[in-house]
């Protein structure tokens, strides 16, 4: 049926309203005066993209024209509906923008989407088709653009596409019955061309990836320089770019504020300042630390001082390293339903080398990455807690924990006496394996700890034999780490050899096998050979891989730089004659942790020293006073008389080896062991 067989004379037998004639009195009723002859209804619907993309005025005027050339006749537009945003916003947020109202488009606009949608939801609707340029100026995305389809079609309105042609049964209120007025063909075509409309975002998107990486490589900074440092602005490589002013820039150092970003790691890192500290400390001279400013925008403003934020924003900036960083963070889109967020660090994207001068080395910013590890739930510094109730501080907080659940010991007074104390709660960790055996309450005194700490540094850190120590055992751990791993290795090899040789007599079975005469037997009898075969396989691959896994990291294995200790002062140093809160800088330069283990009654003594903060720590112990010089010459390996029994082991934990918190060019200084064996301190 056509729009002209609509059209029936009336006079006797033909009673009834035609199709057409009800159109035109709907039509009648809602219409301008000037379109009275309006045969079908409908409304144009249009889209372009983000104003920074395409020009509006234009590419709108060009979607009406082609939607209007493709219509047949009798049809006339009587609503226009466009929006100026993205094809891949969300469809609860489609016509929420303004954007439109930034430009002067020579179209006359009844509405958004959202309107358009609203209406044909209408018994009152104007229109009873809607038609657009293609489908993609409907959306970018597949399931937004059919899902609006469906909601048009359910309200019984169609929706035309010009580049597809105008078929006038695929209306419902035109159809005569004669075809469904949803086809396959059409269907099939719209589907694809959905498809190819979303493919080109994707494609779009994963070409800029490409080229955003390659320009990160090549040493190109994206968006504004991190503090302490100042853009080089260079020529664009594109001489049409270049033409409008475009420019590219590389990083280089601030002679002004690149050395308070260094003075910031190596606080974090040395001295494990928390963020709000560091601000103090800057904030007391903002002509030698210039505060940073912000980004200027919706919800920024200038602050016109250091704050935590702020500090920890150039800690977590890896482009003080001297690489180019990229995809740190995901930029949010509440139209497309995408929440802004920090980008793990396995997305971003490094380049292959330092592509501008670095202010801090890598291995000082994963060091001071990780002080918020040790620092959770613990102040800096030997101030009072500034709660009313109050009354002391304690030496050792926050360097003591437990070695049996790892959690930070509590100080406390009892009886005016201070220990150090873990209390595991069972609501929050009976279910772990260590709580059976860990006691109700695990406490030391701190009597038990400060007098073996004093005598370790004094000793192993700062004393005569300190070498001597260190080097016997350094060579104690290597001597295990070679026996374990060559044990592991010949563990792997002989595995290896026996999987080898299980697949060799899976061979040799299935060459071997002859034919029962039940093809269903035989076929059995070689799906179970290839199965075992196959499993064979994978676990000879996974031996493999363990076995080039062990070889190589006993390769990467280094010996301990010895030399690094004849930096540090050298003399007789009783820590403990020194104020608390320049014990505690000396703890903090160091990475002191004391582990204390209730069960054994033993005590662990970890510090950590590597090339890149050797001098730093050097000073810091250095502007401090000395102790009493010891009256007695002791030989190295010798301890000063106890009442606990001691049993002194120079050394580290082999994680201290593997992951030291100050690592460089694979060349780390564990600390010295002290295991301290007393008879209390524990109830």
């Amino acid at each position: 049926m056509t729009t002209h067989d609509l059209r029936h004379p009336h006079g006797a037998g033909h009673d009834e309203v035609s199709l057409l004639d009800w159109l035109h009195t709907v039509a009648d009723q809602h219409l301008p005066e000037a379109l009275h002859d309006v045969a079908v209804p409908v409304a144009w619907v249009g889209r372009t993209s983000t104003d920074d993309a395409q020009d509006p005025t234009l590419s709108l005027p060009r979607q009406l024209d082609n939607a209007r050339k493709a219509l047949p006749p009798g049809f006339v537009i009587v609503a226009k509906f466009y929006d100026v945003e993205s094809g891949r916003t969300m469809v609860e947020h489609r016509g929420t923008g303004h954007a439109h109202e930034q430009f002067d488009i020579p179209i006359p606009r009844d509405g958004s989407i959202a309107d358009l949608l609203a209406e044909a939801r209408r018994p009152d609707r104007r229109f009873v088709a809607v038609v657009c340029e293609s489908i993609e100026r409907i959306a970018r995305v597949t399931y937004f653009s059919t899902k609006i389809e469906y909601e048009l079609e359910q309200a019984g309105v169609a929706l035309l596409a010009a580049d597809e042609g105008i078929d006038v049964t695929a209306i419902p209120s035109l159809n005569d019955g004669s075809a469904p007025f949803r086809r396959a063909t059409p269907t099939l075509t719209r589907r694809v061309k959905q498809a190819i409309a979303e493919w080109y975002v994707l494609n779009m998107l994963e070409l800029s990836w490409g080229g955003l990486k390659a320009h990160t490589g090549q040493g190109y900074n994206i968006g504004k320089p991190p503090y302490g440092y100042a853009a080089e602005r260079l020529r664009h490589p594109v001489k049409a770019k270049a033409h409008e002013g475009k420019t590219k820039h590389r990083l280089v150092p601030d002679p002004i504020r690149g050395p308070v970003v260094t003075q910031i790691f190596l606080w974090r890192a040395v001295h494990r300042l928390g963020y709000d500290e560091i601000a103090t400390r800057l904030n007391l001279d903002p002509d030698r630390y210039p505060p940073p400013d912000p980004i200027l925008g919706e919800g920024r403003r200038r602050v016109g001082a250091w704050t935590g934020s702020s500090i920890r924003e150039i800690l977590d900036n890896p482009k003080h390293t001297g690489y180019m960083v990229w995809n740190r963070r995901k930029r949010g889109h509440r139209a497309r339903g995408v929440k802004g967020r920090v980008n793990p660090p396995t997305a971003w994207v490094w380049s292959a080398r330092p592509t501008h001068e670095s202010l801090v080395t890598r291995e000082v910013f994963t060091a001071a990455s990780t002080i918020g590890r040790f620092r959770q739930g613990s102040r800096a510094g030997s101030e009072s807690n500034p709660h009313p109730r109050t009354r002391r501080t304690y030496l050792l907080r926050s360097y003591v924990r437990c070695d049996l659940c790892g959690h930070r010991a509590n100080g406390e007074t009892t009886k005016g006496h201070t220990y150090y104390r873990c209390s595991p709660n069972p609501k929050n960790h009976g279910h772990l394996p260590w709580f059976p055996g860990h006691p109700r309450a695990a406490m030391v005194a701190e009597e038990q700890l400060t007098e073996p700490l004093a005598r370790f540094f004094t000793e192993r850190i700062f004393g005569l034999g300190r070498r001597h120590y260190l080097a016997a055992v350094t060579a104690d751990i290597q001597q295990t780490a070679r026996s374990a791993s060559a044990a592991r290795q010949a563990e792997l090899t002989a595995a290896i050899g026996e999987l080898a040789r299980r697949q060799e007599n899976l061979i040799k079975e299935l060459e071997r096998l002859e034919p029962s005469g039940d093809p269903d037997v035989d076929d059995a009898w070689r799906r179970g050979i290839q199965a075992r075969f196959a499993a064979t396989v994978t676990e000879l691959r996974q031996k493999r891989q363990l076995l080039a896994e062990v070889e190589r990291t006993a390769r990467a294995t280094t010996p301990a730089e010895v030399g690094l200790l004849d930096q540090l002062p050298q003399g007789s140093i009783d820590l403990r004659r020194l104020p608390d809160d320049q014990q505690r800088e000396i703890y903090d330069a160091f990475h002191l942790e004391l582990r204390y283990n209730s069960v054994r009654r033993d005590l662990t003594i970890r510090v950590t020293l590597a090339a890149d903060t050797a001098q730093i720590v050097a000073a810091a112990v250095a502007s401090t006073p000395a102790g009493p010089q010891r009256t007695k010459e002791q030989r190295p390996g010798a301890c000063a008389p106890n009442p606990n029994p001691v049993r002194d082991v120079c050394g580290a934990p082999n994680a201290s080896l593997r992951e030291p918190v100050l690592r460089v060019a694979g060349d780390p200084l564990p600390g010295c062991l002290a295991r301290s064996r007393g008879t209390g301190g524990v109830r």
